[in-house]
């Protein structure tokens, strides 16, 4: 994957495989993820995807969106991001001249699965050689956690939808900002 517009694309759809709003897991099952990375041309349709697959796929993910929700200003859980690099250092992927005017990040050795998420391995180090992962955020609404790509050319977006996310916080703040406006009120009616 040689295109660092389709390798963030591909890591885009990776990370919102979990859709914590409405609560569902596209890589809930081997099967699952056989589905998906087939899908996403990442593997052949008869590969064979294991339990072991599936949690290092998951394992990614989850390091994946937590380094995303630190690129917006939240806070890593850090044993999330440990787990996330620990799959990442068993996906090696290598540097090769083959099929390409340019230099393309592949995927080396291991079983196909394997190679398979190695390729989100590989976007992934495209897409932060290229310094574009910054554009990558993880929404800091935790009902919320959705990855989206920030087009904005100061890449300053916050949320992933202003008229959603942004507004729920906006008036999680408001109704905080009351009750510390009651309780001092209350504060001041009762030293009389």
């Amino acid at each position: 994957m040689a295109d660092p517009s389709a390798a963030a694309a591909l890591l885009l759809e990776f990370a919102n495989t979990l859709d914590v709003e409405e609560g569902t897991d596209e890589l809930s099952t081997p099967a699952a993820l056989k589905h998906w990375l087939a899908g996403h041309g990442l593997v052949a349709a008869s590969v064979t995807v294991t339990e072991r697959h599936r949690f290092q796929a998951c394992a990614l993910r989850a390091g994946l969106r937590e380094r995303l929700l630190v690129t917006n200003g939240g806070r890593a859980d850090e044993a999330v991001l440990a787990a996330g690099e620990v799959v990442l250092a068993g996906l090696p992927v290598a540097v090769t001249l083959a099929g390409a005017p340019e230099a393309v990040l592949a995927p080396v050795g291991a079983d196909e699965a394997t190679r398979g998420l190695a390729r989100i391995a590989a976007a992934w180090a495209l897409v932060a050689a290229c310094g574009e992962w910054l554009r990558l955020k993880r929404c800091p609404d935790p009902a919320c956690g959705w990855v989206f790509w920030d087009a904005t050319r100061s890449r300053s977006r916050h949320w992933c939808s202003m008229q959603v996310c942004g507004n729920r916080a906006k008036a999680r703040s408001y109704a905080a900002r009351q009750r510390g406006t009651g309780q001092r009120r209350a504060g001041l009616s009762g030293t009389g």
